[in-house]
C-alpha cells in the first residue's frame, strides 16, 4: 500500500472544459520508505491561447505494510528490487 501522505501544487493558469493537457509526472527522490513525485500540466493551445503550464508540484508516498482493517499500517522500507527499479538502477 502507497498512500498519500503530502501534496502541494501550484496553480499558474487557469483550464477550461474541452482543452487538452499534458502531464509530466517524474519520480524527484526515493526514500528508504517514501516516495516524491514531481509533475506539471500543461494546458495546449486552445481557442486562440497559447501553450502554457497550468499547474506544477509534488507529491509523496509512503510504503506500509498492514494492508488490513484491523491492523495499523506502519511504514516499511521498500523491497529492495522496487527500490532499484525507482532510483533506476
Amino acid at each position: 500500500m502507497t498512500p498519500r501522505v503530502r501534496f502541494e501544487a501550484d496553480y499558474e493558469a487557469p483550464l477550461f472544459f474541452g482543452q487538452e493537457t499534458t502531464t509530466t509526472l517524474t519520480v524527484a527522490a526515493v526514500g528508504t520508505s517514501s516516495l516524491t513525485y514531481e509533475f506539471e500540466i500543461w494546458g495546449e493551445s486552445f481557442e486562440g491561447t497559447p501553450r502554457r503550464r497550468a499547474a506544477k508540484g509534488r507529491y509523496v508516498v509512503a510504503h506500509l505494510s498492514g494492508t488490513d482493517h484491523a491492523t495499523k499500517p506502519t511504514s516499511t522500507p521498500w523491497p529492495n528490487d522496487w527500490a532499484a527499479a525507482l532510483r533506476g538502477d
